[in-house]
């Protein structure tokens, strides 16, 4: 995601993944590959620390949140907390992100 590889991401993300984005809209993975190509999807100084991870018989549910200032798009400039829970699959293909939430929960005051 960060580099900008659809190709990469696409061998991550299920067909049918979905997000609840941090603009508080739902959207497939076509649709967040778009805006990543777009390079709408820039951040710097982003750091990811994972909470929680439970394995259940179909699925691994991964939490935590993500800290990073967004170049363009909700924050940006801005310090941003965004708590996230990802839900992985184990698909032919291997395990593979099915949904995403990532909200963001806090912005820096400047």
């Amino acid at each position: 995601m960060m580099a900008h590889d659809a190709a990469g991401v696409r061998t991550v993300w299920a067909e049918d993944f979905v997000v609840n984005s941090p603009n508080n809209t739902v959207i497939g993975r076509e649709d967040v590959i778009r805006v990543m190509e777009r390079d709408f999807l820039d951040y710097r100084d982003f750091h990811k620390y994972i909470t929680f991870v439970g394995d259940k018989p179909e699925v691994t549910i991964v939490m935590g949140y993500d800290t990073m200032i967004p170049i363009k798009g909700p924050g940006a400039g801005k310090q941003v907390m965004r708590p996230f829970t990802d839900i992985w699959a184990k698909r032919s293909a291997g395990w593979q992100l099915i949904a995403r939430q990532a909200t963001i929960a806090s912005l820096e005051k400047k």
